[in-house]
């Protein structure tokens, strides 16, 4: 049993150690807050450095051209913007000047130091569901609790 037991945390752990996730070919996702938002003379996005949880900067380059960088941003009055590099790269770097200005996270799909998206930070309500977790584990528990009691009733029954 307690061979299981280690197999398992083991299993946890290293899993919980990863630091960003991978995503289809090779991509992966990382999160954070604007640091930085580098623009050339024209007001055009080129760059975006992100401040990700662990403290580290990291920079991503925005693409135009056959793949170019895709944006879904919501503003402040929850109005969500959807453009590419190539038809609004000035626009890009406007959305995300004032996504930087609120803090507000977001999670870009890069590929090496290219950003392939960048997208607003999935928010979820984590109270809702904490209680859902915590009425999960009651009824197991009142159910293995209550399995334990019949048992033993019935143990004493046949003594």
């Amino acid at each position: 049993m307690l061979k299981y037991f280690l197999i398992i945390l083991a299993l946890f752990i290293s899993f919980s150690s990863y630091e960003n996730l991978k995503a289809d070919e090779g991509e992966e996702i990382f999160s954070g807050v604007i640091s930085q938002i580098d623009t050339d003379s024209d007001g055009k996005l080129e760059a975006v450095h992100i401040l990700l949880n662990d403290g580290t900067t990291k920079r991503f380059e925005v693409s135009s051209g056959e793949k170019p960088t895709e944006f879904g941003l919501e503003n402040i009055a929850g109005e969500r913007w959807v453009g590419n590099q190539n038809a609004h790269p000035i626009m890009a770097a406007t959305q995300l000047a004032e996504h930087q200005k609120r803090l507000a996270p977001i999670t870009v799909v890069s590929k090496g130091n290219e950003a392939m998206e960048i997208v607003d930070k999935e928010q979820r309500n984590v109270s809702t569901n904490l209680i859902y977790l915590f009425v999960s584990f009651a009824v197991a528990w009142l159910s293995f609790f209550g399995y334990l009691f019949i048992i033993s009733g019935r143990i004493r029954s046949k003594n």
